[in-house]
C-alpha cells in the first residue's frame, strides 16, 4: 500500500515556532525559527519516509469558519498570533510552493475539515494516509488506513494507540469531545466531566443522548450538570465534528512525490542563511535510508538542532576491519604502538559503567579506516577478553600516547571497571563542540556527524531494536558490529581533525586544555566512586510524606467541597477560576495557567487558602515522586552506592548539570528537602563527609567585574553583604537594619544577576510593585558601578554577538539584536547572567581540577563525591576530616585571583545535612 503524508500545516508551524531551538533570525534580521524548523521537518519526511504522496493542509488566515457562525465564542480565547510568526507563515507557504508540494485550504473551513475530506475520498484507494499531526481532534477519522504521525518522535498514533492511551476507540471520539468540550477552542462541555469520566459514561451508555436519558441513575451533582448541558448537545457536537464533505479540488495524482527540485529553493535558502539545509538538498533523491532513532552513551546521543551550519559536507565511507584472531590482534597491536595519537571507543552491555561488561573496542588513527576488537558475543568469534585488555593496558595507560574520543568520560569509567586507568587524554570532540557552540541543543556524535561532516551514522536501533523489544549488543554478529563500532572511531577521528584546529585557534584554548579536558577525569572519578544512601531513612521519609500528602488532599477537598484531580491543570483551573471566582493571572495557548507563579500570586493577592494548599501539595508530591521513592531504585546492586551522572555539555553558561538522579535540584530551603540530604551518608562510622561551599561567589564575581567601590569595600571588610547593602540603600547605620530590610537587599543582590525587575522582586518579597521599583531605583543609584557593568555586557553582546567569562568562555547572544522587545530583554538578561554565573561555574571547575591533582599527587585519602553549583561534597577518614577540610578550603579559595577574596565555608558530619 502506498503512503500519503498530509501535513497539518498550521499545527506544525506552531510546533516549529515554539520548539526549544536557539536560531532566531536570518542574516537580514528576518525571523526564521519556525521557517527553518518546519522546512527541516519537510525535508526529513522526503528523505527518511520516502512518501508516495505529499501535501499540506492549512487554515485560511483571518477567515471566519462555519463554526464561528454556530458559536461566536468559538476560539475567542486564543492569543493573538505572535508578531514575528505571521511573516514566517508566508515564507513557509513560499517554500512549500517552490518545492511543488500542493497546499489545500478553503475559506470557511479549517485544515482539519480538509484533512477529514481527503481521508473520506481516499477510503477506496490503496493508500495509507499518514497525517503529520498529534491533534486529538483528528482521532475521529482514524482507521486501518488513516493514522497520525508525529515527526518529532517518529511515532504512529493509530486506533490502537488511542484506545491504549485514552480508553476509547475513534468511533467514540466525537461523543467524548461533545461531553468534555475543548478548552483549546473555547468549546464548553459538561461541567465536571473530564476525559476519563466521559469514557466511563460512554462505555456504559454508548452516547451522549443515552447518558442524558439515564441522568437519574447518576450522582445528584453529575445529574444536574448533564441536564444543564442538554440544550447545547447538538451545537457542541457540530462544533467538534470534522466535516468530511468539503467541496474543493483534490487530485491524488498531483500529490505524487518523486524528489524535490533543489534549484528552485537554493537562492532563498542562501538568502535566509539555511546553509545546512542547502547541503541536504542534493541528497533528496528518494534513496536515503530511514531516519536515525537510536544513540548510545559513547556517542553522547541527541537530536541535532537547526541552529548550526556544517563545516564540511562529505560521505563517511570507510574500511572497518574486524580483528578477531590472535594473529590479527598481534598485527593490530604493532600498528597501534607506533601511533602518537589515536581515537578509541568502547561498546558495552549496558550504560551502567560500574556494572557493564565490555563487548568490544574500536580504534582509528587515519580518516576512513578503523579497527574493531570483539571481546564478547553470543554469535561470533571473539578475542580473549582478559588477554586482550592485558596487552592493551600499557598503551592505554601510557601518558605519552595521546587519546581522543567522543564522551570519553564514559569510556574512562568502563575501562576503569576493567582495571585500566586511561591516561593521555588529549581531546574530546563532544567537549570541543560544546565550547565552540554552547547554543547547540546537544553535542552527541550523531548530531556532530550530520552537522560537521554531513554524514548520517548507523543508528544503534538498526542493530538491537528499540523500546521494549531492544536487545543486547551481545546478540549482534561481530561482523555487523564492526561497521557500527568502526564508524564510531572513524567519525571521532574525523571530528578530531576538524575541531582540534578550531579549538587551538580559539580564545578558549586554555579553558579547554586546562579546565574542561582535565575535568573529564574528575567527573569520571566522582561518578565511579558514587555515594552511599540510607535507604531505610528514605523509606521512612516516604511514608511520612505519603501521610502528609493525603492529609493535604483531604484539607483541599474540604475547602472546595468536593473531590477533584489536583494534578489536572484543567480541573484545578475550573475550581480556582470558575467555582471560587479567583482572578485569572495568566493564560497559556490552550487554557488558564495554574503554574507556581500563578498560585504564588494568588496567595499574595487573595485571602483564599486553596492556592497555598496546592503549592504545599505539589512540593511534597514532587519531592516524594522525584527523589524519595526513586533514589533507592538507583542504588547499584554491585557497589551498593548511588552513581549519579554529571554533565559538562548541557548548560550554555558552563555550569555542570546532573542526572540519575538530578542531585543539583534537591531542595534545601524546606525541611522536607533537607531531610533528603540527611539520607546521603558517609560510607561507615570511620568516615565523615566534608561539605565546602563558596560563599556568595556570584556577588563576589559581580564586585570584581563591576569594580563598584561600595561593593568591593563591603567584601574587603568582610561585611554582611546583605545588611551592608540594606544600610546603604536605606541610608541607615548597619546595626539598625531590620530583618525585613536585609531580606529585601538579599533578594535584589541575587536578583540583579538574573535581570530581575520590579515585578519579579515584588513577587519574591510579597510587596507592592511600586515599593519594589523604588527599591531597585535606589539600589542602582547607590551601586552605579554595577549598572555600568550590566550596560557593558549588553553592549558587547550587541556589537560582537557574544559575551565572555573571566576564563574566556564565550556564548553567542543573538537575542540582544532582536527587534522583538521580549526577545531583546531576554538577551540582555542572558548577557549579564552568562558573564557572572559562567565565571562562577568556571571557578569551581578550576578548583575541582586542582583538588583532584593534589589528591592524586599527595595520595590523600579524600574522595570528591558531589558537585552542586557552588558546593562540593567529599568523603574522608573521620580522624583526618578536619585536616583534609582545610586542604579543600585552601584549594577552592585559591582557584583564581579576583579583586575580592573567595570565601569558602567548610564543615564535616556524618550526613550531607549535618555537614552543611
Amino acid at each position: 500500500m502506498k503512503t500519503f503524508y498530509l501535513v497539518d500545516g498550521h499545527a506544525q508551524i506552531f510546533r516549529a515556532y515554539y520548539a526549544p531551538f536557539q536560531r532566531l533570525s536570518a542574516p537580514s534580521g528576518e525571523p526564521v525559527k519556525a521557517t527553518y524548523t518546519f522546512t527541516q521537518m519537510l525535508l526529513s519526511i522526503v528523505r527518511d519516509q520516502q512518501p508516495d504522496y505529499l501535501a499540506v493542509a492549512m487554515d485560511v488566515s483571518d477567515s471566519t469558519t462555519f463554526r464561528s457562525e454556530i458559536d461566536v465564542e468559538y476560539k475567542a480565547n486564543r492569543d493573538e498570533t505572535p508578531e514575528d510568526l505571521s511573516p514566517q507563515v508566508d515564507r513557509i507557504v513560499e517554500i512549500v510552493e517552490l518545492f511543488g508540494i500542493p497546499i489545500f485550504r478553503k475559506p470557511g473551513y479549517e485544515a482539519d475539515d480538509l484533512i477529514a475530506t481527503i481521508a473520506s475520498r481516499l477510503k477506496d484507494e490503496p493508500v495509507e494516509l499518514r497525517i503529520v499531526s498529534r491533534d486529538k481532534d483528528l482521532y475521529q477519522i482514524l482507521s486501518d488506513k488513516v493514522k497520525l504521525w508525529d515527526p518529532t518522535k517518529d511515532e504512529i498514533l493509530d486506533s490502537d494507540y488511542v484506545f491504549q492511551k485514552h480508553g476509547f476507540t475513534p468511533n467514540l471520539s466525537i461523543e467524548v469531545q461533545t461531553l468534555t468540550g475543548d478548552p483549546t477552542d473555547n468549546i464548553t462541555g459538561v461541567h465536571g466531566v473530564g476525559p476519563k469520566k466521559a469514557v466511563s459514561l460512554l462505555n456504559k451508555y454508548g452516547s451522549v443522548e443515552e447518558i442524558i436519558k439515564h441522568a437519574d441513575d447518576l450522582t445528584p451533582k453529575l445529574r444536574e450538570n448533564i441536564l444543564a448541558f442538554k440544550g447545547q448537545v447538538e451545537s457542541t457536537r457540530e462544533l467538534v465534528t470534522l466535516r468530511s464533505d468539503v467541496d474543493f479540488d483534490f487530485d491524488l495524482s498531483k500529490c505524487a512525490q518523486s524528489s524535490l527540485p533543489p534549484e528552485k529553493v537554493k537562492p532563498l535558502f542562501e538568502e535566509l542563511g539555511f546553509l545546512r539545509l542547502l547541503s541536504q538538498l542534493d541528497d533528496l533523491d528518494g534513496t536515503t535510508s530511514s531516519a536515525e532513532k537510536g544513540s548510545d552513551a559513547g556517542r553522547g546521543g541527541d537530536t541535532p538542532p537547526p541552529d548550526a551550519e556544517p563545516e564540511l559536507t562529505e560521505t563517511a565511507e570507510g574500511t572497518y576491519t574486524l580483528v578477531d584472531t590472535p594473529a590479527e590482534f598481534t598485527k593490530f597491536c604493532n600498528a597501534l604502538r607506533s601511533q602518537s595519537v589515536f581515537a578509541l571507543d568502547t561498546e558495552t552491555t549496558s550504560l551502567q559503567t560500574v556494572e557493564c561488561d565490555i563487548v568490544g573496542l574500536s580504534f582509528a588513527w587515519e580518516k576512513g579506516k578503523a579497527y574493531y576488537l570483539p571481546l564478547r558475543s553470543r554469535w561470533g568469534q571473539t578475542l580473549d577478553p582478559q588477554a586482550t585488555l592485558d596487552e592493551l593496558q600499557p598503551i592505554l595507560e601510557d601518558e605519552s600516547v595521546s587519546k581522543c574520543g567522543q564522551n570519553l568520560k564514559y569510556d574512562l569509567q568502563v575501562l576503569r571497571a576493567a582495571g585500566i586507568q586511561l591516561r593521555g587524554i588529549q581531546f574530546d570532540t563532544m567537549i570541543a563542540s560544546y565550547l565552540l557552540h554552547p547554543e547547540r541543543r546537544g553535542h552527541g556524535m550523531d548530531a556532530l556527524a550530520r552537522e560537521v561532516l554531513g554524514h548520517k551514522t548507523i543508528p544503534i536501533s538498526e542493530l538491537i531494536g528499540k523500546g521494549k523489544e531492544q536487545g543486547s549488543l551481545l546478540d549482534v554478529d561481530p561482523n555487523r558490529l564492526a561497521d557500527y563500532a568502526g564508524e564510531d572511531a572513524d567519525i571521532t577521528w574525523r571530528l578530531y581533525e576538524i575541531l582540534k584546529p578550531k579549538i587551538d585557534e580559539s580564545p578558549m584554548r586554555s579553558l579547554y586544555y586546562d579546565v574542561e579536558l582535565p575535568l573529564i577525569e574528575v567527573l569520571a572519578t566522582m561518578e565511579f566512586t558514587g555515594i552511599r544512601i540510607d535507604v531505610d531513612l528514605l523509606r521512612s521519609i516516604s511514608k511520612k510524606l505519603g501521610t502528609r500528602i493525603e492529609d493535604l488532599k483531604g484539607t483541599i477537598f474540604k475547602e472546595v467541597g468536593h473531590e477533584f484531580v489536583i494534578d489536572s491543570p484543567k480541573q484545578l483551573g475550573g475550581v480556582l477560576f470558575d467555582e471560587l471566582g479567583l482572578p485569572v493571572i495568566k493564560k497559556t495557548k490552550t487554557s488558564r495557567s495554574t503554574d507556581a507563579m500563578v498560585l504564588t500570586t494568588l496567595v499574595a493577592e487573595t485571602a483564599h487558602p486553596l492556592p497555598q494548599l496546592v503549592l504545599d501539595y505539589r512540593e511534597l508530591a514532587k519531592l516524594r515522586g522525584t527523589y524519595v521513592d526513586p533514589l533507592p531504585q538507583l542504588v547499584s546492586q554491585k557497589t551498593q552506592r548511588l552513581h549519579a551522572s554529571f554533565h559538562q555539555t548541557v548548560t550554555a553558561t558552563g555550569r555542570l548539570s546532573s542526572s540519575d538522579p538530578n542531585i543539583q535540584n534537591i531542595p534545601i530551603r524546606t525541611e522536607q528537602g533537607r531531610e533528603i540530604r540527611r539520607a546521603v551518608v558517609a560510607r561507615d562510622r570511620d568516615h565523615s563527609l566534608i561539605v565546602a561551599d563558596y560563599s556568595q561567589i556570584e556577588l563576589r564575581v559581580l564586585a570584581h567585574f563591576s569594580k563598584d567601590d561600595a561593593l568591593l569595600e563591603a567584601f574587603r571588610e568582610d561585611q554582611d553583604i546583605h545588611a551592608f547593602v540594606a544600610a546603604q540603600v536605606n541610608g541607615i547605620p548597619i546595626d539598625k537594619v531590620t530583618r525585613e530590610q536585609r531580606t529585601q537587599a538579599k533578594a535584589i543582590n541575587f536578583g540583579i544577576v538574573y535581570g530581575q525587575g520590579a515585578f519579579g522582586l515584588a513577587r519574591t518579597l510579597g510587596i507592592p510593585r511600586k515599593d519594589a521599583a523604588d527599591f531597585i531605583s535606589a539600589y542602582k543609584q547607590r551601586y552605579s558601578g554595577i549598572v555600568d557593568f550590566m550596560k557593558k555586557c549588553v553592549a558587547k553582546a550587541e556589537s560582537t554577538g557574544h559575551v565572555s567569562t573571566l576564563l574566556g568562555r564565550q556564548r553567542a547572544i543573538p537575542e540582544v539584536n532582536s527587534k522583538n522587545r521580549t526577545v531583546h530583554a531576554q538577551g540582555e538578561r542572558l548577557a549579564i547572567n552568562t558573564v557572572v554565573q559562567g565565571t562562577a561555574a568556571d571557578i569551581i571547575k578550576v578548583a575541582m581540577v586542582q583538588l583532584h591533582r593534589r589528591i592524586s599527587k599527595e595520595q590523600l585519602p579524600l574522595e570528591m563525591l558531589i558537585q552542586v553549583h557552588d558546593e562540593l561534597v567529599f568523603e574522608a577518614p573521620r580522624d583526618r576530616a578536619d585536616e583534609l577540610a582545610e586542604v579543600v578550603k585552601e584549594e577552592m579559595q585559591n582557584a583564581v585571583d579576583l579583586d575580592v577574596r573567595l570565601c569558602v565555608d567548610v564543615a564535616t558530619g556524618d550526613t550531607w545535612l549535618d555537614a552543611k
